[in-house]
């Protein structure tokens, strides 16, 4: 679960709405990426190959923070 603190006094931190940056790992990011601009995402980045084999994107949610939608599985050290 991924939520905002909107409750005073609980123990969570609070950084304050804007403050988190995830990454989702995707299969298909073009299908992601216009299913998301259909629905009025504020695309902050558009869909992009990477130089390391990616094809990635980002959006902004309603509170400022990034969540990033892309195709790279990073791989525990050998």
């Amino acid at each position: 679960m991924v939520g905002s603190n909107h409750q005073p006094g609980s123990g969570a931190v609070d950084w304050g709405p804007g403050a988190a940056c995830v990454y989702v790992v995707i299969d298909d990011p073009d299908d992601r990426h216009a299913r998301a601009s259909a629905a009025g995402a504020e695309v902050v980045r558009e869909l992009t190959d990477t130089d390391y084999g990616s094809r990635d994107f980002a959006v902004k949610d309603s509170e400022g923070n990034l969540w990033n939608f892309g195709t790279y599985r990073p791989q525990p050290p050998a």
